[in-house]
């Protein structure tokens, strides 16, 4: 499709539909970033918030599936491994949106993407795979670069840094887990049970807090739904166009859109310790994808 009417190679097509998959995911967490400063940073709205956002995104992932006869229920809700990883998806969710009530955005994206620096860790340990004395090098260095980003001397935000680490452990984990049976469905289908199972999750808050919401704060929702569906989308669409060794290294670009959204709609500021710590993480975890090309376990 994108060859017919744009006639760029599959490559570079393939990195600009990564790019604007991390633009819609950046432009949706800024959204529900907008909407919770309307409650003063509130995390009690937080589970409505993203219920409502689910049922929407669920709803539109189901369209899409249904509309490419792929969409069996009976199949996908009958399997314990993706009802797990849903579950090991709602645990990132939780972590990651406490992360996103009280960090910066560049912060937040920063540590959260310490998580392929953590799956080259986990790899080893878990899996057993071989890792080599460069990749643990970049291993190492790239959690230098989250002490620096942490400033533990100073701790501007307090102890909030663990929410992106523990979601970016998580994402890790999640990652690791999907090896196992991430050939035996289509993306799309993976993604509408992990979008059921944390809506489901978040529903479950939303029991015990509910705050009456004003038609603009739903429309925000409705955006914010419409730009993660477009972000799965996109997601999907970057694995079927072109190789991970091509793309993956531009899932940094959300850390770029996270900086700017901060900088122009909240007043944040990166400082010194963030611009410094986060190039040390990008590069090290640039590296690590560039020896996973070169030793042949990304193609």
């Amino acid at each position: 499709m994108f060859k017919k009417y744009y006639n760029l190679p599959l490559e570079i097509q393939g990195i600009i539909v990564m790019m604007l998959s991390q633009f819609f995911f950046a432009s949706n967490d800024a959204f529900v970033k907008y909407i919770l400063s309307f409650h003063d940073n509130n995390i009690s709205v937080l589970g409505q918030i993203v219920f409502i956002r689910g049922v929407i995104t669920t709803l539109l992932i189901g369209l899409i599936l249904y509309f490419q006869r792929q969409l069996e229920l009976q199949m996908m809700l009958g399997s314990g491994k993706l009802w797990i990883r849903g579950l090991i998806e709602g645990g990132c969710a939780i972590f990651f949106f406490l992360g996103l009530a009280t960090l910066p955005l560049g912060d937040l994206y920063v540590l959260l993407n310490l998580a392929p620096i953590i799956i080259t860790a986990s790899a080893a340990i878990i899996l057993k795979e071989t890792v080599g004395w460069r990749r643990w090098s970049a291993v190492i260095i790239g959690f230098i670069g989250v002490v620096i980003v942490i400033n533990p001397t100073k701790l501007e935000f307090g102890f909030a840094f663990i929410f992106p680490l523990l979601a970016a452990l998580l994402i890790a984990y999640r990652d690791t887990y999907t090896r196992q049976f991430q050939f035996k469905f289509d993306s799309i289908q993976i993604a509408f049970v992990t979008s059921l199972v944390v809506t489901i999750i978040f529903g479950i808050f939303m029991l015990f807090h509910f705050v009456p919401m004003t038609f603009k704060e739903f429309i925000f929702i409705v955006c914010s739904a419409i730009l993660l569906a477009f972000g799965y989308i996109c997601a999907v669409a970057t694995i079927k166009i072109a190789t991970m060794s091509t793309t993956s290294t531009f899932r940094y670009t959300v850390i770029i859109w996270g900086i700017m959204y901060g900088y122009f709609f909240f007043n944040e500021i990166p400082s010194l310790n963030m611009i410094i710590g986060s190039s040390i993480v990008v590069a090290s975890g640039l590296f690590i994808i560039y020896r996973q090309k070169k030793i042949g376990i990304i193609n």
